[in-house]
């Protein structure tokens, strides 16, 4: 068997190996001996200490209180747990301050009393307490429903805190093709929200691509960020990407000021839960976004629901009735008869008008809202409202170039109607229906008109279709009218 070592040069090694920093002081607040672990603390190597009271490494405003609770304990010594439930600091060498924990251990040699403290740098434990209480305040908001604005809002600031960055931000995607900093948070940042980056060129865009964490040294060095993050005194930024259900929805960006250290491991897991509570928030405020439109429609569906069985029934009714009196009435009698019909008509065309428009929702930017300002637009060239359809996904399935040669076939189709046909009602009906996109117009007026009155709207129209690989027809409608139908291949 092994012999061990004397017990002074086993204990001296323990004491040397410790990774707290252990100091003892004697009865008078002396400091008598210190382990090799101050140096990385406090700075200070441990002869340096020998003799100077244990105050030296108290921060210059707790040093009264300290001798007094110092006083007290030797009073009354027993091992415990130094400041229990408060939050000690020590000060460094170059005059830091150091969040520490602190256990004390009396004892006596030679009759004389001795306290070694064993003393730990707590700034992880603090942080990982911060983490949880961050934790639960974000959830917490998210359970009570608080709005995205204030959630996303409080994840960044807690981001920021955290990992001891100058600023944050997100992307998410704008809707139209691009992404766009929707938030952001930290001194000057007010300049980024709104800022469009590139859906397929910009750090944001590679981050969502490939689903991983990346970190630049110097922001203002990289060329694919946005100008005006490199313009507020940034340095190291992590770009972490927004993961819900498998998909990317977006990037949560932090960055530290210049000359800051690097992100290191715990920093970006801590970013991580942070960009997943976001996820989390922007995955959940869609979802309220698309029941608030839900409730909408419900609602807007009742409307058009009463509009058609409490005001259109009844205005055709009244026209009925002045249909049937009017070949009792005297001439001019009967013109204003007429004219009331008419009215009656016009009216009731505009009521369906706008009840489909309430039955059957428009995105915002979408085809349908874009047919709808076409048909007012045109109205005032018509003299009345064309009365506008849509069947199938129209909004999904048309986009780019074919939906802008469709707004053209469709203007010059009505731009026909309000100079030749003398017609009293339209009717476009668009439809998307296996694979084509269908756009019919059909008026009331004299019908077909051809020679050098037509122009060249027509041959333009069926050069559009041709070169779509669709077919353009125009033919008459009976009992009187014209009928335009022009059909292309939706291309996805």
């Amino acid at each position: 068997m092994e012999t061990p070592p004397p017990t002074g040069h086993l204990i001296g090694a323990i004491f040397s190996a410790s990774s707290d920093a252990v100091i003892v002081v004697d009865a008078e607040g002396s400091i008598v001996l210190a382990s090799a672990a101050v140096t990385s603390l406090f700075g200070y190597f441990p002869e340096e200490l020998v003799g100077e009271p244990i105050e030296v490494l108290v921060p210059p405003e707790r040093r009264g209180g300290h001798v007094t609770h110092r006083k007290r304990f030797s009073d009354v010594a027993r091992a415990r747990r130094m400041g229990s439930g408060l939050q000690l600091f020590g000060l460094t060498r170059d005059g830091r301050e150091v969040p520490i924990d602190v256990s004390l251990d009396p004892t006596e040699v030679d009759g004389r009393r001795y306290v070694a403290a064993f003393v730990r740098d707590a700034t992880e434990r603090l942080r990982a307490v911060r983490q949880l209480e961050a934790v639960n305040e974000v959830t917490g908001l998210l359970l009570t429903g608080a709005s995205l604005e204030e959630t996303i809002a409080l994840i960044m600031a807690w981001s920021r805190e955290l990992v001891g960055a100058k600023a944050a931000w997100i992307v998410t995607p704008s809707g139209h093709g691009s992404l766009v900093i929707s938030a952001a948070d930290g001194p000057g940042t007010d300049v980024l929200v709104g800022i469009e980056l590139s859906e397929t060129t910009s750090r944001s865009a590679e981050v969502l691509a490939s689903r991983e964490i990346e970190v630049l040294e110097e922001i203002s060095h990289a060329t694919n960020v946005p100008a005006a993050a490199a313009l507020l005194g940034l340095g190291t930024a992590a770009y972490v990407p927004l993961a819900s259900e498998g998909d990317s929805i977006g990037v949560l960006v932090v960055a530290r000021e210049q000359g800051a250290p690097s992100f290191d491991n715990f920093d970006l897991n801590l970013v991580g839960v942070f960009a997943g509570a976001a996820a989390v928030a922007l995955t959940l405020g869609n979802a309220r976004e698309q029941l608030d439109r839900l409730r909408l429609i419900e609602e807007d569906e009742r409307i058009a629901r009463d509009l058609h069985d409490m005001i259109v029934q009844r205005a055709f009714a009244v026209g009925m009735s002045l249909q049937a009196v009017r070949q009792l009435a005297p001439g001019p009698v009967l013109d204003r008869i007429d004219a009331a019909v008419q009215s009656l008509d016009d009216m009731i065309r505009d009521l369906r008008n706008m009840i489909f428009r309430l039955s059957h929702p428009i995105a915002a930017g979408g085809v349908r809202e874009e047919l709808f300002a076409l048909a007012d637009e045109m109205a005032a060239q018509l003299g009345f409202s064309p009365r506008i359809a849509c069947q199938g996904p129209v909004d999904h399935a048309l986009a780019g170039e074919l939906s802008a040669e469709l707004f053209n076939v469709c203007r010059e189709a009505l731009s026909n109607v309000a100079r030749h046909a003398h017609a009293s009602e339209v009717h476009v009906v668009l439809g998307v229906e296996n694979g084509w996109v269908t756009l019919s117009v059909a008026d009331d007026g004299i019908g077909v008109v051809t020679g050098p009155t037509a122009g060249n709207g027509l041959p333009n129209m069926l050069a559009r279709a041709q070169r779509l690989g669709g077919t353009f027809e125009l033919g008459r409608r009976e009992p009187s009218g014209t009928l335009l139908t022009w059909s292309v291949p939706v291309r996805n």
